[in-house]
């Protein structure tokens, strides 16, 4: 394991649960996970071209108060893959209740980056009750068409993460983050990426390719909602996203950081745990 990933909590792998298995190419999930097993749980969920190690800081940060649980999407880390090689909102969904059983979670706040934060908009579209509070960064909405430049786009991802995971990461990660980024994002984004598989960011990109546009059934995210937004995001730029999810949901959050781009939770690892802190305190009121 690269420096840069060392000081995560221990790997945690468990069992699909049996009746789900049928959706899956295999029977296992694999996450991380810090703080109390009895305290309120935190649930995050990663973007595509990470996986659950890009959590640490809220891992080591957030685990005096929270049971923090990062999870490797399905094809991601040691997590088996979905069977469909085309989910959609649905699939994703109800992937997370599946892992919700596994790792031992009834109701939870939910937290996403990116592609992670399309999953948890449709955690809480179809699955509202099981959802105290929605915390996204980087937020995708997902589009009711897709433009050929998108399309372009996923397609080039997928065709290098078939090359291999390190030709796919070493292409740069300078897209994803702030000009003025640390050294330290821009190695841990690098890593992150290397440690991709190509099951699992095809599938994801998928989905991010397909009709889920989340402010079609904003009527449904009657939860607290926090979106968090990088001022110099790049990959979902604020008017094509964040906005839209803002101006569909009245009673959500919205706060942009100056200086941050696409990867906040790296970029700006204190101030978003204390947003995300403050906001998960006050969905327990």
């Amino acid at each position: 394991m690269s420096a840069r990933l060392s000081g995560l909590p221990e790997l945690r792998l468990g069992r699909i649960p049996v009746a789900a298995q049928t959706r899956y190419l295999g029977d296992r999930w694999s996450w991380l996970e810090s703080g109390s097993p009895s305290a309120p749980a935190l649930l995050l969920l990663h973007g595509i071209g990470a996986h659950a190690g890009y959590y640490r800081y809220q891992l080591a940060g957030l685990a005096d108060q929270w049971r923090v649980v990062a999870w490797n999407a399905p094809g991601y880390g040691l997590s088996d893959s979905l069977r469909t090689g085309t989910p959609g909102s649905t699939d994703y969904a109800q992937a997370v209740l599946d892992f919700a059983e596994a790792a031992g979670l009834d109701r939870f706040v939910l937290g996403g980056n990116s592609f992670g934060s399309a999953v948890a908009q449709a955690v809480a579209i179809h699955h509202p009750q099981r959802v105290q509070g929605l915390f996204l960064t980087g937020t995708g909405v997902g589009q009711r068409e897709l433009s050929p430049e998108r399309r372009e786009a996923y397609q080039r991802r997928i065709e290098r993460i078939r090359l291999g995971a390190y030709q796919y990461a070493d292409v740069g990660v300078d897209h994803l983050l702030a000009r003025s980024a640390s050294a330290a994002a821009r190695e841990l984004a690098t890593d992150l990426a290397r440690g991709l598989h190509a099951a699992g960011v095809e599938r994801a990109a998928a989905f991010r390719t397909g009709p889920f546009f989340s402010p079609d059934h904003a009527d449904r995210l009657t939860m607290p909602v926090c979106i968090v937004q990088g001022e110099e995001d790049r990959v979902n730029p604020r008017a094509s996203n964040a906005d839209l999810l803002a101006a569909a949901v009245p009673h959500a959050r919205f706060l942009e950081l100056a200086g941050v781009g696409h990867l906040v939770d790296i970029e700006a690892p204190d101030q978003v745990n204390a947003l995300l802190r403050q906001f998960a305190a006050s969905t327990q009121e």
